[in-house]
């Protein structure tokens, strides 16, 4: 994959300019690369050619960008049992998926640089997002995920306060609903929150609305995104014991919130968008989950409200929906306002249809392992009244320094802070003797 790093600039000290490297790709011939490209990609069809079995359909595969970079068309027909790779088709006949697509999205697919839903759903012309993308994934191609009604309803998970049932579901089901997480004077303290932030902000002008995934004349959702520099009430929730009950367990000590942010789902007849919260953190993998979202509902939330999503147990197995954009066999994370739904950042899920005359507004606190950076740099975005108020606890959640009190260091995520690390320029004679029997700046 090419930089997407700005090229470099002058050089500030002058010796250190690194020029005539073997291996500066700003001299390479990008239609060189290009052609290279095409041959590694269909390289990969033809040694991986039954991992596109059974699509049941002609496959039209154009590399490059339609405009500058063109290549013959790839043919891929899987209309029967066994796929066939062909160099071209009968005028007569016409394709069931045409793709066009730069070789080097499709190698960051294979690579494990990027999720193929992300290279055919945002790289692709037209846009790709069905079965098709996965046959490309470094895992091989994912089995289709199991539908509801191939599962107990009476198994699933249910909301509860018993701590364990909660990691068990999470465990099994890749999600787990929290009764009565918050009281029906919190959710409404909360739910005020957020509507007038919703509001201030689409009064702004700056509102976020979010139409990726609805039909043209449908009605987008509204996204408020990095909530704890929003108001106090966000702060607060950042105090919930659940918290510290769930997330050390799940993630590791010092763990961080990777984003803080509302979803209000508006009435709409379209908006499913089957995904999994770490995507981006590729290469892909179902061994380990990244993060885990804690989704606090604001009202009883419905499936005709837009429930969530699942696919249930879809977590730690190679599976993937056949069709993105479809509920197909997920069931909805329904449950009353005040129940706080933890979900695993592998699982499938969609935000789910509003198909009710009145919004849903949900809180959406997603927490990460200490190594991820944060989706939200809480850090540059929070003003400095809201940083002057913020607990040793909130400063650690955030991302911030959490200062050392009394000798002993907060368990919370902070950056290394070893001796040294904040002090600035000065030079002395490099042969200043070294100081005996120090240790960290200790004796």
């Amino acid at each position: 994959m090419a930089s997407t790093l700005p090229p470099p600039t002058s050089s500030l000290v002058s010796g250190l300019v690194f020029k005539g490297k073997p291996y500066d790709v700003t001299r390479d011939d990008p239609r060189r690369v290009f052609q290279q490209n095409i041959s590694r990609v269909r390289e990969y069809i033809e040694k991986r050619l039954a991992d596109f079995d059974g699509l049941g359909t002609l496959v039209e595969l154009k590399l490059g960008d339609g405009s500058e970079y063109l290549s013959p068309p790839i043919f891929i027909d899987s209309t029967s049992t066994t796929a066939a790779l062909l160099d071209n088709i009968p005028d007569d006949v016409q394709p069931g998926v045409t793709v066009n697509i730069m070789p080097e999205y499709i190698l960051d697919v294979i690579e494990g640089r990027m999720h193929a839903i992300h290279a055919f759903g945002k790289r692709a012309k037209p846009p790709c997002r069905g079965s098709f993308p996965m046959c490309f994934a470094p895992g091989g191609r994912p089995q289709a995920t199991v539908n509801a009604d191939k599962l107990y309803p009476q198994d699933l998970p249910k909301p509860t306060e018993d701590v364990e049932q909660i990691k068990r579901d999470l465990q099994k089901w890749g999600y787990a609903m929290v009764k009565n997480a918050l009281s029906a004077d919190q959710v409404e303290i909360l739910k005020a929150a957020v509507e007038e932030q919703a509001a201030g902000e689409r009064l702004a002008g700056v509102a976020h609305m979010d139409g990726a995934h609805v039909h043209a004349d449908d009605q987008p959702n509204q996204r408020v995104w990095s909530l704890p520099n929003k108001g106090d009430e966000f702060l607060d929730l950042l105090n919930h014991p659940l918290i510290d009950a769930i997330m050390p367990w799940f993630l590791g000590n010092a763990f961080k919130l990777h984003s803080m942010g509302a979803n209000i789902a508006r009435p709409a007849k379209s908006g499913i968008y089957m995904h999994r919260d770490q995507m981006g953190l590729t290469p892909e993998t179902i061994d380990h989950a990244y993060l885990l979202n804690a989704m606090w509902y604001l009202v009883d939330v419905t499936e005709e409200r837009g429930a969530t999503r699942m696919y249930p147990g879809s977590h730690n197995k190679n599976f993937a929906p056949l069709v993105i954009n479809q509920v197909g066999g997920s069931v909805p994370a329904a449950a009353p306002a005040g129940t706080c739904v933890l979900l695993d950042s592998r699982t499938w899920h969609s935000t789910g249809v509003n198909t009710s005359d009145t919004t849903r507004p949900v809180i959406l606190s997603a927490f990460c392992r200490f190594f991820l950076q944060a989706m939200e740099n809480y850090p540059e975005l929070m003003n400095a009244e809201t940083k002057a108020k913020l607990s040793d606890r909130q400063l650690g959640l955030l991302g911030f320094r959490v200062p050392v009190r009394d000798g002993k260091r907060a368990q919370a995520y902070t950056a290394y802070n070893y001796p040294g690390a904040d002090f600035g320029k000065s030079r002395a004679s490099a042969d200043v003797a070294w100081l005996p029997n120090k240790t960290n700046g200790k004796s």
